[in-house]
């Protein structure tokens, strides 16, 4: 009996005890807490973007153009080789009326020599010169062009550079037309009218041929006169080379170039007025402007220059 009364004893103190328990409330440890309940309303939650969304935001992402070459000198020491999809497109821009920086190059011959001349191009170099300005993201471009920009406006590549030719010897159209055509170049032929068809000089039939091409054709006088010498027909020398030029290849001649390089006030105010719109001349810049129009400067490309020489004529 007294064992009875001893074991509903324990038992009641068993059930006070488990009933205490059960009345106080859990104590929740900070790093226990759920989760739901760390987040709070102005703290959003981080997703990773799905691909569908991936795709559509790199979609309408403007894709940024890499100039393969910053200058042309640099060029010549390391010319990063891009994968096709970063090739920029040289696409042809407006440019307004005013002042425009576009190399203008003058070469002679272009020809083997015993020796390096001044008047003389290898053609190794030449194809060098011209393979490089490629590289480099010129585009070649007709003289007609360069003023057209200069006084009324027009779309011009990102880096142009008119390429020049004086007297009209036969090795341009032997060595530097198919370079050219390579690497789809037009040059601006300045001949001697008295000179076509003589020596070592293009004859007519070659120089239609290059007209044909898309070359664009100057005057470089009727028998490079120096055009300040007194008993010089000036209006022969001037007028009459470009009557004869228009008459003998029916193509437009609107640019002179002044025999060596030098002009006075008055041919200038008479090539003006026989209908030229332009005029080149010889000099170191390569900014050009209307005022300058009749005497655009022309850097010189020499047989003895390295590629580094050559470089620098862009500026």
């Amino acid at each position: 009996m007294k064992k009875a009364a001893l074991a509903r004893i324990i038992l009641c103190a068993v059930l006070l005890s488990l009933g205490r328990s059960l009345s106080v409330p859990a104590q929740v440890l900070p790093h226990t807490a759920n989760p739901a309940r760390r987040s709070s309303p102005t703290q959003p939650v981080l997703t990773r973007p799905s691909q569908q969304h991936l795709a559509r935001s790199t979609a309408t992402q403007t894709p940024r153009v890499i100039s393969p070459v910053s200058s042309p000198i640099s060029a010549l020491t390391s010319a990063p080789t891009l994968p096709p999809q970063l090739t920029p497109t040289r696409q042809w821009l407006y440019h307004p009326p005013g002042e425009l920086a576009v190399p203008i190059l003058l070469y002679h011959h272009v020809a083997e020599t015993d020796k390096p001349r001044r008047y003389y191009v290898s053609p190794e170099n030449f194809e060098t010169q011209i393979s490089s300005l490629h590289d480099w993201g010129y585009t070649a471009i007709p003289l007609s062009l360069l003023v057209d920009a200069m006084l009324d406006g027009a779309e011009l590549p990102p880096r142009p550079v008119v390429i020049t030719f004086d007297d009209g010897y036969r090795d341009v159209y032997q060595n530097a037309l198919p370079v050219m055509q390579r690497y789809d170049y037009v040059g601006t032929l300045y001949v001697i009218v008295d000179q076509i068809g003589v020596g070592g000089y293009l004859n007519a039939r070659q120089t239609a041929r290059l007209v044909e091409q898309g070359w664009e054709l100057g005057s470089h006088s009727q028998t490079h006169a120096k055009l300040n010498k007194p008993g010089t027909s000036l209006e022969k020398e001037v007028a009459g080379s470009r009557e004869a030029l228009e008459a003998l290849f029916a193509t437009p001649v609107r640019s002179f170039s002044y025999p060596y390089g030098s002009t006075t006030p008055s041919v200038t105010l008479l090539v003006k007025g026989a209908g030229y719109r332009s005029a080149v001349g010889l000099g170191a810049s390569i900014t050009h402007r209307a005022k300058n129009l009749y005497f655009l400067s022309r850097n010189e490309v020499q047989g003895t220059f390295a590629l580094v020489t050559f470089a620098g004529l862009l500026r």
